[in-house]
């Protein structure tokens, strides 16, 4: 089991985690990234950190 972690002080809202997630957990909702679904629904395939260019994105595993 996963945990995918956000941080809004380093997130641009550049999208790229909403476009490479699987889940679709993040959503681009303005001029940031938003997680809308449950972020334990993480598959833990870290596409979305790798694609995060300025490492907003965390995956924890449980």
């Amino acid at each position: 089991m996963y945990m995918v972690n956000l941080d809004l002080d380093k997130c641009t809202g550049c999208g790229s985690c909403a476009e490479a997630c699987p889940a679709r957990l993040f959503e681009v909702k303005g001029e940031k990234v938003e997680l809308v679904s449950d972020p334990s629904e993480c598959m833990g395939c870290e596409t979305c950190t790798t694609s995060c260019p300025t490492g907003a994105v965390t995956i924890q595993e449980l």
